[in-house]
């Protein structure tokens, strides 16, 4: 057996024998207590860095229509989902999508619900259960329908910088389609727009119960994807001093899109800010002015500040990555979110923990329950360190908060593992601010009906 495939397993392996990363939540960051409030920054030209937009795009879309093929396996009518789907039709982008014949058929009931659903879904009509959710047309307008790639660029490029560029994280098989729906529309021909995929090499291997590598051949093993966390690699290849994070999906309809552009104007400036002033203190390292700036933007857990000996401890504490992290108001049950953690070193950090990483521990769940905001992937990242040189990332990761992932492949269960999370463990030794900001800005198509919400209507 190879041996890097050896080590591999074996790292594997030790990691399901230890079982799940147990995370000591303290407490969970509150606005003025860890959450700052996103006040209006003084608004910068971006004249002298440069800016990238990194956003994943892999993700399928067949989640979007689950409602659509529980119908066409059960035929139940009955469902909330179906008869909203049945009746708003119209109010769908994609409908443009369809032949008029077919829709006349639908119209006079010569073509049914089921048919006209498995147009949609299935390689004989728009074949969206196989598409990347960025190629789905979420959007329409007078231009014409638009999709969340189109709308990534078209919104995105409203930052007044000289110097902006996109990346996307896709799956191969589609990057022709991508490229070619990108061509659509009206940009400028300098812009920089780059591809990446999640490498295979950062793919897991599938264990059994008995925590047995599954084998698929004499030299080959089953692995799985391995997480977000694995795009690390993507994110660490963008060499822009300011990387705005985002997700696919979470993309108003563009004359809904004034606020959210706002805030996100507002935390670019404001990492610039935050930057500075802590190059202020990399110049002039004394624990005093370190202080004010920790109370203003809550960088750190204030025990440490005042347990920092000498200058070479304050340069090591802000030497390594930044990132401003928006936060939104819970509406709902508690989920994933910024919390106080225990550290190794004794201090609290703060850290964005998925819901899946909370022990079920009565004190861990009242730690949850009484957290009041969420991550809704909206990140601006510096980079570089005080000199301009790129911070290799893969030095902040905390190795030890990957995930024990229990699945079912061919009726035999697995298991696996998955890498930090790209903004949970990730980025778990980066600077963290967390600000507060509209939850109008949060409007995630998580099913097509979601589509129906007023950010997505002209």
């Amino acid at each position: 057996m190879d041996q890097t495939v050896q080590r591999s397993i074996e790292s594997q392996l030790e990691k399901l024998k230890s079982g799940s990363p147990e995370i000591q939540l303290i407490k969970p960051c509150l606005l003025n207590k860890g959450i700052i409030q996103l006040n209006k920054i003084e608004n910068l030209e971006f004249k002298d860095v440069s800016i990238s937009w990194f956003i994943p795009a892999s993700g399928s879309g067949s989640r979007m229509f689950q409602f659509l093929f529980d119908y066409l396996n059960d035929g139940d009518f009955s469902k909330k989902e179906i008869q909203l789907f049945h009746k708003s039709f119209y109010q769908f982008a994609f409908h443009q999508k369809i032949g008029n014949q077919i829709k006349k058929g639908f119209e006079e009931n010569n073509l049914s619900l089921r048919d006209l659903i498995e147009f949609i879904l299935s390689d004989k009509g728009l074949n969206f259960s196989k598409l990347p959710k960025g190629l789905v047309p979420f959007h329409q307008g007078s231009w014409g329908l638009s999709n969340p790639f189109q709308d990534s660029i078209i919104q995105g490029m409203k930052l007044s910088c000289e110097k902006i560029n996109f990346h996307f994280t896709i799956q191969k098989e589609f990057e022709k389609e991508i490229k070619q729906s990108i061509s659509e529309i009206l940009i400028n021909e300098t812009l920089k727009i780059e591809f990446s995929e999640q490498s295979k090499d950062t793919d897991s291997i599938a264990f059994n119960n008995e925590l047995i590598p599954i084998s698929i051949s004499e030299n080959d093993y089953l692995k799985r994807p391995s997480g977000h966390g694995a795009l690390l690699s993507n994110l660490n290849r963008v060499e822009s001093d300011y990387i705005l994070i985002r997700n696919i999906d979470n993309i108003q309809h563009s004359s809904k899109s004034k606020r959210s552009f706002e805030v996100w104007t507002n935390l670019l400036n404001l990492t610039i800010q935050i930057k500075k002033e802590l190059a202020e203190v990399y110049r002039n390292p004394t624990k005093e002015i370190m202080s004010i700036i920790n109370r203003k933007y809550a960088l750190f857990d204030s025990k440490h500040i005042d347990s920092l000996k000498n200058s070479d401890e304050i340069l090591a504490l802000i030497n390594r990555p930044l990132r401003i992290c928006g936060m939104v108001k819970n509406s709902g049950q508690p989920g994933g979110g910024p919390f106080w953690v225990k550290a190794k070193n004794g201090f609290l950090t703060k850290q964005i923990i998925e819901k899946a990483q909370i022990s079920n521990n009565i004190n861990q769940q009242t730690v949850l329950e009484n957290s009041t905001h969420f991550n809704p992937v909206m990140i601006v990242a510096a980079v570089k360190d005080f000199n301009g040189k790129k911070y290799d990332l893969k030095e902040f990761v905390d190795e030890q908060s990957y995930f024990i992932v229990a699945k079912n492949h061919e009726g035999k269960a697995i298991q696996y593992i998955e890498n930090p999370g790209l903004w949970n463990g990730s980025m778990a030794n980066w600077t963290s601010v967390f600000v507060e900001i509209p939850s109008e800005v949060f409007s995630p198509v998580k099913t097509i009906l979601d589509l129906l919400d007023d950010r997505h209507l002209e």
